[in-house]
């Protein structure tokens, strides 16, 4: 019996130790596995992409969460068009969100609302904002850059083009327009999947007939929005990034348009803002230090999501098109049918 007990003993010690080690192995693993996901803060790492990307020293506070996008920092344009808007005043420079990969939502756009020849009374310039791809980098990188050689229409700096630094995305639309394209008269900032109707933004809207705008900022407003502090929220922001109950008014991420003077004003401003992972709260925040109350889009002048009709379509500044909705088909659909009258 004593034997019996004793060998018992034996096995429940090896049995603990064994679940201890598995235990370890499985921390370990998963580990390893975070480490390499890609973060706010990887776009610090050395990309040898081709010669004029460098990599800049920058101090990371210990206190900074890691959600918080790392800003201000000198991030540098590997792929630009400083002469885009060169010798010409452009009534409106559209800042298309886009990524690497996304070649055929590109395509679909300079086909259709982005392509500039369709419009004679006013000049309009489209340009496709990316950061440095976390998967197949090097792949990814030559195709845009040799994308860019023939569109002339891609800008690109050295943060990791993840959902988190969409923020540093948007304020990359803000310092490039300050700095090379101050002659335009407004700015949209606009998401690749949004069907945009420039004529009905630029003739309804904006009006080429009229005096610029200053401090001007347009889209669908949110007032008193509440951060989410539920962690498997995918907007989910904890306590230390923001604190307060409640968002100031921002518009939604998906289209907004300003005056020109609002993209010095935010990229300035975004140097001491303490900036969010989610770009539209970010820009609201920067507008509440502006001291600057965004403008509500007119009637129904933007939907976030809605199926095609030619009538509905034609008083729309823009729609968030869901799912693979044929862009194509759609603008010229309702390109060669603006002369055709709706009931009011």
């Amino acid at each position: 019996m004593g034997l019996e007990r004793s060998c018992g003993g034996c096995c429940r010690t090896l049995y603990t130790i064994l679940l201890m080690f598995i235990g370890v192995l499985v921390v370990l693993v998963l580990e390893t596995i975070l480490s390499k996901l890609p973060r706010p803060q990887d776009h610090l790492k050395t990309h040898k992409y081709n010669a004029k990307v460098t990599t800049a020293k920058i101090d990371i506070k210990p206190s900074r969460h890691p959600m918080v996008p790392p800003y201000p920092y000198p991030y540098e344009f590997i792929i630009n068009q400083e002469d885009k808007c060169s010798g010409r005043n452009p009534f409106l420079v559209a800042l298309v969100i886009s990524r690497s990969q996304d070649v055929a939502a590109r395509n679909a756009i300079r086909k259709t609302w982005g392509n500039a020849s369709n419009y004679d009374s006013v000049d309009i310039v489209t340009v496709f904002l990316i950061g440095l791809s976390p998967i197949k980098s090097h792949e990814f990188q030559q195709m845009l850059e040799e994308e860019s050689m023939t569109f002339r229409d891609i800008i690109q700096q050295n943060f990791l083009d993840t959902y988190l630094n969409l923020t540093l995305k948007t304020v990359m639309g803000m310092e490039w327009v300050s700095k090379f394209c101050t002659s335009a008269s407004y700015v949209m900032k606009i998401d690749s999947d949004v069907f945009l109707n420039v004529e009905y933004l630029v003739h309804q809207i904006l009006r080429p007939d009229l005096p610029v705008r200053h401090n001007y900022f347009l889209g669908q407003v949110y007032i008193g929005a509440r951060p989410r502090r539920n962690k498997m929220d995918k907007w989910y922001v904890p306590l230390d990034v923001y604190p307060n109950e409640t968002y100031p008014p921002y518009c939604d991420g998906s289209v907004y348009v300003f005056s020109v003077d609002m993209a010095k004003k935010i990229y300035g401003i975004a140097q001491v803002v303490s900036l969010m992972p989610f770009e539209d709260v970010s820009v609201g925040l920067c507008l509440k230090e502006l001291h600057i109350v965004p403008i509500e889009y007119p009637g129904d002048a933007y939907r976030r999501s809605e199926q095609y009709n030619h009538c509905t379509f034609k008083a729309r500044v823009g729609v968030h098109m869901e799912g693979k909705s044929d862009f194509k088909k759609i603008w010229q659909e309702l390109w060669s049918n603006q002369s055709v009258p709706c009931e009011s």
